[in-house]
């Protein structure tokens, strides 16, 4: 079991080289179930009397649930240990912890405008259930999970070591197959009519802001900044496929048909075409690329 306190080195250069393993107990079964557990109690709190939550806090709840089998399948399809495999699913279910608090203080799931979910969620496990998980480095690695997993890229922190980007980096593709598929769900739907009360400075209409397309071609992402209507979030959710770590989760996404389906929400126009088929080429050739680097 590792000892709390220890510190090792870490790779400035490349966060996800680790020049040293940590060593620690493995997640047993009494403690994934102890977790889940927590988990349940713990979004019931937030309940209202006859049992039923708000529709947008129980959509966090049926997201975190769908998360933790994406992270399980993922895990799976990694070859991890059965213990990782556990730890996997564990960060997968608790890494919106943050926003069950975040709504109902501010009724809004936007960051910028009240705080910041990932680092709430740490903050929430922090205080209340550090005791149901024994080794320190498996708390750690949840906690990273939770902490940045909504972070861009390019704001994550220097020299995290292997061990927790694996987790981090999982997390991050489990959440974004399940945003991706919640959203083209909605849109067919009904427009996806919640989004603006989740997110009320976007609005339900098709065009593209000036800008969108451009930045998503030249850069591969789209800044939150930009994002004005309900086709900008769209096309952000096509570039995540830029951001998926794993081969498995770039499989996944190519098997659900995420991209070819977003691609049917957004105006037949030959930048939208141009853009898509390069995401297309991109994700279908690393989706072949085999995982064993990645156990």
């Amino acid at each position: 079991m590792c000892q709390p306190g220890r510190e090792f080195p870490t790779n400035q250069g490349n966060p996800s080289i680790d020049p040293v393993e940590e060593k620690c107990a493995d997640m047993t079964q009494e403690e994934h179930h102890a977790l889940r557990l927590w988990f349940e109690h713990y979004t019931d709190r937030f309940r209202n009397p006859d049992g039923s939550l708000h529709p947008l806090l129980d959509l966090k709840l049926c997201h975190s649930l769908r998360v933790a089998r994406n992270a399980s399948v993922i895990a799976d399809a990694l070859k991890f240990s059965q213990s990782d495999r556990r730890l996997a699913e564990i960060a997968g279910l608790l890494h919106d912890v943050g926003r069950f608090t975040q709504f109902v203080r501010y009724g809004s799931y936007r960051d910028s405008d009240t705080i910041d979910h990932g680092a709430e969620g740490r903050r929430v496990l922090e205080e209340q259930n550090r005791s149901l998980l024994s080794d320190p480095v498996d708390l750690e690695r949840i906690l990273c999970a939770v902490e940045y997993h909504n972070r861009k890229r390019t704001d994550l922190p220097k020299g995290l070591i292997h061990a927790k980007t694996r987790f981090l980096n999982l997390i991050r593709d489990a959440d974004k197959l399940d945003i991706m598929e919640l959203v083209l769900r909605a849109v067919v739907l009904d427009g996806f009519q919640d989004l603006h009360e989740m997110l009320p400075h976007i609005r339900l209409c098709r065009e593209l802001s000036p800008g969108v397309l451009a930045e998503a071609a030249k850069t591969g992402s789209v800044s939150n900044g930009k994002l004005a209507t309900l086709s900008d979030f769209l096309v952000m959710m096509a570039t995540w496929c830029y951001d998926m770590n794993y081969p498995p989760t770039r499989q996944l996404a190519v098997e659900r048909g995420l991209l070819p389906r977003i691609r049917r929400e957004l105006p037949d126009t030959k930048p939208v075409r141009d853009l898509f088929e390069a995401i297309a080429e991109e994700l279908q050739k690393t989706a072949e690329i085999g995982s064993e680097s990645y156990q």
